[in-house]
């Protein structure tokens, strides 16, 4: 499984030095976080280090204002109830001539978010498809699925976005999926085996699957052979929020704290953690495996008190990403047994050392994953219960 970059927010630096670090990726170019005159430009640098492009529409709240998405082209301006019921011509004329400007990879096709499944649903997924088939004939095509968490609640209406999906002409989706409450960990073991349902089922149509907008909560999407998940530096890049799309003029600059992501830990922990473990001679648990091990981290653990050591954002975000990338490309293996086999012993090896680490009040608050531990333990046995058998036999094919 790949990563690929979620694009924001301050990333434009971090992405070409994510794509230099690993000789190349792919990079999902946010409209509303660059401008119509910059966006050719940036995507040529991309190409220079080796890097693919594709361009989220961001279309998923069309009814919200927002300030930068609609000095694109592309934006609609007026009558979002014609869009709403499947009048998207002049979108997608518009969108394929921004996806050429930049030799996008393939046509991300816009789509709004879904409340409901049903035909009406589909029907408009479908003019999507045929209009972009008019306006970029010669481009591959992958399809947005954006989904409510009410949506993602009822498997019945999972199930029926696999069947519709059977009768699209694509190479592939883009699945983002609202979190059921505002927690940035989700703790509902449904909504994570349904996200994976919808990518395994989608796999085995032989179609290609990336998951936007994800955390490393979501690495267990190996075991559905998903092909990418996609994240970036601040949690809105990996956490699909519709306030994120909204925007609000008055907003307030916020203090940030700087998060170190313990990625055998599956947690994430503030610099004052990591100073009274480092008192408590526990520094050496947290530090990455020697395959994760990094120049955006190490100064944390070359004896020093890690809050003295200049460790900002910057190189949080870094570290993160460059960990989360080493954890994709080791996330499946040569079975599906195997790999299934690997994600309940990344959860075995997590509880025991935040078991070690929390008894001694190393905790990482609301980024901590001993709550989650059991949701995505439980997500995995109602997948493999589901999908076992099918895709033990699929799997080198998928």
């Amino acid at each position: 499984m790949e990563l690929f970059i979620q694009m924001g927010h301050n990333m434009q630096a971090l992405a070409l030095e994510h794509l230099e670090e690993f000789d190349g990726g792919t990079i999902i170019i946010s409209p509303m976080n660059i401008l119509p005159n910059k966006v050719k430009g940036y995507a040529t640098r991309v190409h220079k280090k080796k890097g693919k492009v594709l361009v989220d529409p961001q279309l998923y709240y069309p009814r919200q204002y927002q300030k930068k998405l609609s000095q694109y082209a592309y934006w609609p301006k007026s009558d979002i109830t014609s869009l709403e019921m499947g009048q998207f011509d002049t979108v997608v004329e518009e969108l394929s001539k921004l996806n050429n400007e930049v030799e996008a990879e393939a046509f991300l096709l816009p789509s709004l978010t879904a409340k409901k499944i049903d035909d009406l649903w589909n029907k408009i997924q479908k003019i999507i498809i045929e209009s972009a088939k008019k306006y970029a004939p010669d481009m591959k095509y992958i399809h947005t699925i954006s989904l409510s968490s009410d949506v993602l609640n009822d498997e019945s209406q999972i199930e029926r976005v696999i069947e519709y999906v059977e009768e699209w002409d694509v190479e592939g989706v883009y699945i983002v999926c609202e979190h059921p409450e505002r927690y940035y960990l989700v703790d509902r073991p449904l909504w994570v085996s349904n996200i994976m349902s919808l990518v395994a089922g989608i796999k085995r149509q032989r179609k290609m699957t990336i998951v936007g907008y994800a955390s490393h909560q979501l690495l267990c999407m190996a075991l559905a052979k998903c092909d990418a998940i996609a994240s970036g530096n601040f949690l809105n890049l990996r956490w699909f929020q519709p306030e994120h799309f909204e925007t609000i003029d008055d907003k307030q600059p916020s203090r940030r704290a700087v998060w170190y992501y313990c990625p055998q830990a599956l947690s994430e922990y503030k610099i004052p953690f990591l100073d009274i473990a480092k008192r408590m001679d526990l520094l050496d648990r947290i530090e990455p495996p020697v395959t994760m091990k990094n120049k955006y981290s190490e100064m944390l653990f070359n004896g020093s008190l890690p809050s003295s050591t200049g460790f900002g954002e910057k190189e949080a975000f870094r570290h993160y990403l460059y960990c989360l990338h080493k954890q994709c490309q080791n996330s499946v293996l040569e079975t599906y047994a195997e790999t299934k086999n690997l994600h309940v012993l990344m959860l075995e090896t997590a509880e025991q050392l935040l078991s070690g680490l929390g008894k001694k009040g190393i905790k990482g608050q609301d980024r901590d994953f001993t709550e989650i531990l059991d949701v995505n333990r439980a997500a995995i046995s109602a997948f493999d219960m589901a999908y076992h058998f099918p895709l033990s036999q699929e799997w080198n094919d998928l």
